[in-house]
C-alpha cells in the first residue's frame, strides 16, 4: 500500500460530504435522462417540464459541491474563522431554486385550471418510470439525512431535503396524470400539483430556517451542549467550573468557547495541558469542532468564594448570558 494515504479526521468528514453531494448530482443526470427522453419522444409536456426542472436542480447541486469543497478550506487570513458558512451559503441557493421550482409549478397548475386542460394520456411504462424515480429518490435522499446528521452539514441537508421533494413530484405527477388520464378527472393532476407546490415552499423555508440559525450565529442545539458537558465532565476533578460557554456551526464545523477556572496555583503549563485534553475529548468526537478554551484564576480573595461553586454544577450550559459567572474569576 503506498504511503501518505492516511486521511485525519476532518478529511474524511469533508470526503463524506463531497460524496454525498455527488450522488445527488449522479442521481438527478440520470433521472433527468429519462424524463427528457421519454417526455421528447412522447411528446409528453409534463415530463419535458420536469426533465428541465430535474437538470436546474443538478446544476444548482454543482453550486453545493462548489460552496462543500470552498468550506473544506482551512482558515486563513482572510476568512480567520475558515470557510465553513459557505456551505450556509450554498444551501440557500438550495433553498431558493426549491422555491422557485414551487412558484413555477403553482403557476402552471393555477394556468391549467383556468383554462381546464386536461393531462395528456402516459403508457403504462411511463408510470413506472417515474415510479422507480421516486424510489429512487427516497433511498438516495435518507442516505443524504444520514450524511447530513452524522457530518452537521447545511449543503447535504439542504441537498436531501430537495430530493425529497422530487419524491412527492415524481410520483404525484405519475398519479396525478393517470387519475386524470384515465378517469377524465383533470382537476385531479392540477390539485395534486399545487400540493406538491405548497410542500416545496415548506421545505425551502425549513432550509431557510437551518442557514439564518448559521448566519446568525445561534447556538448548538441542546442536546449538542449537553453532549459537550458529558465529554468535559471527566476532567471535573482537575478543575472548579466551566462557564461562559459560546458555541455556534459553521457550515459543518462547530465552534465552541469556554472559560476554565481552576484554582490559582495551578501552573499555567497544567492549566494549558489541562485546556489541550479538553479540546482534543471534543475534537474525538466531532472531528470538525473548533474549541477555544480560556484559562482563569478562580478569585480566592473574596471571602465569598467558597458559595460560588457549592451545589452548582462543574460545567455550566444553561446560564442566561456567558458574562453571567465572570464575578467568580
Amino acid at each position: 500500500m503506498s504511503e501518505g494515504l492516511t486521511h485525519t479526521p476532518e478529511q474524511l468528514e469533508t470526503q463524506r460530504r463531497l460524496r454525498a453531494v455527488k450522488l445527488c448530482i449522479v442521481t438527478s443526470a440520470l433521472v433527468c435522462i429519462v424524463e427528457l427522453a421519454l417526455g421528447i419522444t412522447l411528446g409528453l409536456a409534463s415530463l419535458v417540464a420536469e426533465g428541465i426542472h430535474t437538470l436546474l436542480d443538478g446544476l444548482d447541486s454543482v453550486v453545493v459541491l462548489i460552496a462543500v469543497y470552498i468550506a473544506a478550506r482551512p482558515a486563513d487570513r482572510s476568512h480567520p474563522f475558515g470557510h465553513g458558512k459557505f456551505e450556509a451559503l450554498g444551501a440557500s441557493v438550495e433553498a431558493s431554486f426549491v422555491i422557485a421550482a414551487a412558484l413555477g409549478i403553482a403557476y402552471e397548475s393555477v394556468d391549467r385550471i383556468i383554462h381546464g386542460k386536461s393531462p395528456e394520456a402516459i403508457p403504462w411504462y411511463v408510470v413506472a418510470a417515474m415510479g422507480a424515480a421516486s424510489v429512487l429518490y427516497l433511498f438516495v435522499s435518507l442516505y443524504l439525512l444520514r450524511e447530513a446528521r452524522a457530518t452537521r452539514s447545511p449543503a447535504v441537508y439542504a441537498e436531501a431535503m430537495h430530493l425529497q421533494t422530487h419524491i412527492y413530484i415524481t410520483g404525484g405527477l405519475a398519479v396525478g396524470l393517470l387519475i386524470g388520464a384515465v378517469g377524465n378527472y383533470p382537476l385531479v393532476d392540477n390539485l395534486l400539483s399545487l400540493g406538491v407546490a405548497v410542500c416545496l415552499v415548506f421545505i425551502g423555508l425549513h432550509i431557510f430556517r437551518e442557514v439564518y440559525r448559521q448566519f446568525t450565529d445561534a447556538a448548538l442545539p441542546k442536546e449538542d451542549l449537553d453532549r459537550i458537558a458529558a465529554l468535559i465532565q471527566p476532567f471535573a476533578s482537575r478543575f472548579v467550573e466551566v462557564h461562559g460557554l459560546r458555541t455556534r456551526q459553521s457550515g459543518a464545523e462547530r465552534h465552541i468557547e469556554m472559560h476554565l477556572v481552576v484554582l490559582p496555583e495551578t501552573t499555567v503549563a497544567t492549566a494549558h495541558a489541562l485546556g489541550h485534553e479538553i479540546e482534543d475529548a471534543i475534537a474525538t468526537h466531532w472531528p470538525t469542532a473548533r474549541t477555544t478554551v480560556h484559562i482563569e484564576p478562580l478569585n480566592t480573595a473574596d471571602a465569598n468564594h467558597h458559595e460560588w461553586t457549592k451545589d452548582q454544577p462543574k460545567v455550566r450550559t444553561d446560564d442566561d448570558s456567558p458574562n453571567a459567572r465572570e464575578f467568580i474569576h
